[in-house]
């Protein structure tokens, strides 16, 4: 368990990265999105003690997270790991395992499974084989806080797969942080997201309890050209409004009087149809932003 209170990390330029952050995250996968800037990599390395808080604190089961042996328990993976100056997928390894708890015969068979080669200089991989490389580092420590930061990125679907299946395999016991701006990179992984907008928490749920608060609904209207902002005008609250040919598909906050929309708005058609779990998260995520911007419109 990882227990954050009332963090703040604030940089040069006054720009709050983290703001006042509370959150709880728990044993499983954690998904941790948000937009660019929202705060996901400050946050991880704020945990992993490489960035130092202002204020706050963040406790690893009840310890204060720069003690030695809860930082012992945690393996962070950066967007830009560094390996030694041309150093060999082996030699790099060796390098980590000086500052690591890492398991031998789990980094090698997963190595093999993502067939990478162990003598080659890690220098000379593309983007996507580094990346592959350096999540099996990461896969192969016995540390029970695991923190994958953008680890995604440049990855083709069929490792994506399978990178995601030994994950899975490895979570049982163990606390996982993914961070990603893509959501569907982590569709089919996590069991919680954490959603962050500008340095704050808007969301820590599990899958099955998020977006419960939206409803969609597929309307076509007599009139052509209704705009979103007509219709907030008229004090309805929209999370997301997309137009396909003549139809729009607008999402509300839940409790819209869609009813008195339809008279209002000449509805010919109106029937609310089922959100995707990848959208949900995306629902939030706008959801923040548009909180984020109201707050900032009425200081």
């Amino acid at each position: 368990m990882i227990e954050i209170k009332n963090l703040v990390k604030v940089f040069p330029g006054n720009v709050h990265a983290v703001n006042n952050l509370t959150v709880f995250i728990d044993k499983g996968i954690n998904g941790l999105v948000g937009e660019n800037g929202a705060g996901k990599s400050t946050l991880l390395r704020l945990i992993a003690d490489v960035y130092q808080a202002d204020s706050g604190r963040i406790l690893i089961d009840k310890r204060p997270h720069n003690d030695l042996a809860a930082k012992a328990d945690v393996f962070f993976l950066p967007d830009n790991p560094y390996s030694p100056i041309g150093a060999t997928v082996k030699q790099t390894f060796e390098f980590y395992k000086m500052f690591f708890n890492l398991d031998d015969k789990k980094f090698y068979k997963i190595l093999s499974k993502l067939d990478l080669p162990y003598d080659r200089r890690v220098s000379t991989f593309s983007k996507g084989m580094k990346r592959q490389f350096f999540v099996a580092i990461a896969l192969s420590s016995n540390a029970g806080i695991i923190m994958l930061d953008e680890a995604f990125d440049g990855l083709d679907p069929l490792v994506l797969d399978l990178i995601k299946q030994e994950i899975i395999k490895n979570a049982e016991d163990k606390t996982f942080i993914v961070s990603s701006h893509n959501i569907s990179q982590l569709e089919r992984l996590c069991d919680r997201f954490i959603i962050l907008s500008k340095g704050s928490c808007k969301a820590n749920t599990d899958i099955e309890h998020i977006g419960t608060n939206y409803v969609k609904y597929q309307i076509l209207f007599q009139h052509k050209n209704v705009s979103k902002e007509l219709i907030e005008s008229c004090g309805y609250d929209i999370v997301s409004f997309k137009k396909l040919g003549s139809i729009y598909n607008i999402v509300f906050k839940e409790g819209t009087d869609i009813e008195s929309l339809k008279s209002q708005f000449a509805v010919i058609l109106c029937e609310q149809v089922p959100i995707d779990p990848d959208e949900l998260i995306a629902l939030e995520m706008l959801s923040a932003r548009k909180e984020n911007d109201d707050d900032e419109t009425i200081s």
